[in-house]
């Protein structure tokens, strides 16, 4: 059976092996000050022990107490299969070996459309208000016109303002398929390239 355009492109971005070296030269590396921060993209199956217990403490430092005061709870186990389930890519910023940074996201379907959809982004303290959030995001929307997908895609408590005004500033919305009478919103932000959604 012939797959959609849509199913295409998402099947053709989770083929692809290394995201990296398909993006402009100005995100392979960042600096911040005199600091130099290795940038990757990796599947779980490529990220060792060391920085996956990385990965889910700075999760768990940013999040747990959301969780914990919404109707779904914290668990880091469930955490733990959703960050590192085979079809998940881990974008990351490494400082002398350590994660300063990471965002967690798939290439999927999202009622139909083609979409990034990213589960987590989540800076080490002593790296916020550095501009890492947004260098994350802006690679995430090159993954998107890269593989022509649709938009990008995001869950937030409503109760992290924080991250909504962050989200809001960078250009995204309150998705058409964000639920009314929950704690947490969809927002998204359409490919500039895309009029309409195929």
């Amino acid at each position: 059976m012939r797959l959609q355009r849509p199913k295409r492109r998402v099947q053709n971005a989770n083929d692809a092996k290394d995201l990296m070296s398909l993006c402009s030269n100005k995100y392979q590396r960042v600096f911040r000050g005199k600091e130099e921060l290795k940038v990757e993209c990796l599947r779980p199956d490529e990220i060792n022990e060391t920085h996956k217990l990385e990965l889910m403490d700075l999760l768990e430092s940013n999040m747990k107490e959301s969780y914990d005061l919404s109707p779904k709870g914290w668990s880091r186990s469930d955490k733990e299969d959703e960050m590192f389930d085979p079809c998940s890519r881990h974008l990351i910023l490494f400082h002398n070996n350590h994660v300063a940074a990471f965002s967690h996201f798939r290439f999927d379907m999202d009622y139909g459309v083609d979409v990034i959809y990213c589960y987590e982004i989540h800076i080490q303290s002593n790296w916020q208000r550095k501009g890492l959030g947004r260098f994350l995001m802006e690679i995430l929307e090159q993954f998107l016109c890269l593989f022509s997908l649709t938009k990008i895609v995001l869950t937030v408590f409503k109760s992290n303002s924080a991250a909504i005004d962050f989200y809001t500033k960078i250009g995204f919305s309150i998705d058409e398929t964000s639920p009314d009478d929950t704690y947490y919103l969809i927002m998204s932000k359409l490919n500039a390239s895309h009029q309409t959604v195929s």
